[in-house]
């Protein structure tokens, strides 16, 4: 039988998508996680992971092992929540707004393990970029990005993530690099976003900040429409940093302007501050904060 210390540890490295983070995030020394996991392997037979000194990603057969590995480490968190909550009963239906740009593979896979988990609870989840309203229009949860105006909700962080510009080898080739913030207007853009959303990116952190604009080559709200642009040369794009770890890693992505980091953004779960926080919307809030990362970075490294 795999050693179930084992499993959890590869889980852990595979979320937080290396072993050095892997150690950060739960305190163990790298070493012991990395032979831990050759162990683990040694002891199954196959390899899980592909490694080398700039790449980590899943071997088919680690993708489908991480599935299970994930299952039984949230069904030993789900064990401890049924001991610490034995008189609460999940249930109820939950009517979730969440934006277009979400990858709908890994919020598919996550509902889908929020149900089981949670068999009494009845999902409906709309993908939509309008500014919908909770209480007028039925939501219980409202998934948006930061900043948030004012208002009678409560917003709860769920996660950030570090924007990037990235553009291909090819595009780099054909018409050059920028090397500064005001050369991308000579540049193609690829617009993650809506109709209303113009060809701007913020540039900078802190006291240096500018609008930079680009010539819009292409607009669309899904952010792995503008990933599959972006790989087959068609101008540059900004990206999540954990979007396209593993095409940075392997060179088919390119980061541009490192010297201009942006402000990280932030992810919010939003409701209605005029009824007490129920139970299943709670339960929600907390699966998606844990898990979300965990599916992404399965979805990322199987490509």
């Amino acid at each position: 039988m795999p050693d179930l210390n084992g499993m959890m540890l590869f889980a852990a490295v595979v979320r937080a998508k290396g072993f050095s983070q892997a150690a950060r995030d739960i305190g163990q020394p790298k070493s012991t996680i990395s032979r831990k996991v050759a162990q683990l392997e040694e002891q199954l037979g196959v390899r899980l992971l592909q490694r080398d000194t700039r790449n980590l990603s899943l071997t088919q057969v680690g993708a489908l092992f991480f599935q299970h590995c994930d299952s039984i480490s949230h069904e030993i968190e789900a064990a401890k929540a049924i001991i610490e909550n034995t008189h609460t009963d999940i249930s109820g239906s939950l009517r979730i707004a969440i934006p277009v740009s979400f990858s709908q593979d890994v919020i598919g896979h996550l509902c889908s393990s929020f149900m089981r988990l949670y068999p009494n609870i009845e999902l409906d989840i709309q993908f939509t970029d309008n500014d919908v309203g909770l209480v007028g229009e039925g939501y219980d949860i409202a998934i948006k990005y930061g900043p948030l105006q004012s208002s009678d909700l409560v917003a709860r962080l769920l996660f950030e993530r570090q924007p990037i510009l990235v553009a291909s080898p090819g595009y780099i080739k054909k018409f050059n690099s920028p090397a500064t913030p005001q050369e991308l207007a000579q540049h193609h853009g690829i617009l993650l976003g809506t109709t209303l959303s113009a060809p701007i990116w913020p540039l900078g952190k802190g006291n240096r900040k500018m609008m930079a604009t680009f010539k819009r080559k292409v607009r669309v709200n899904s952010a792995s429409m503008v990933k599959r642009l972006a790989l087959d040369d068609f101008g540059i794009a900004m990206l999540s940093n954990t979007s396209c770890k593993q095409e940075l890693a392997s060179g088919s992505l390119v980061p541009i302007l490192q010297d201009w980091p942006m402000e990280s953004f932030k992810v919010y779960g939003v409701y209605s501050s005029r009824r007490q926080l129920a139970s299943n919307i709670s339960a929600f809030l907390d699966f998606f904060t844990k898990r979300y990362t965990s599916q992404e970075s399965l979805h990322s490294m199987m490509g």
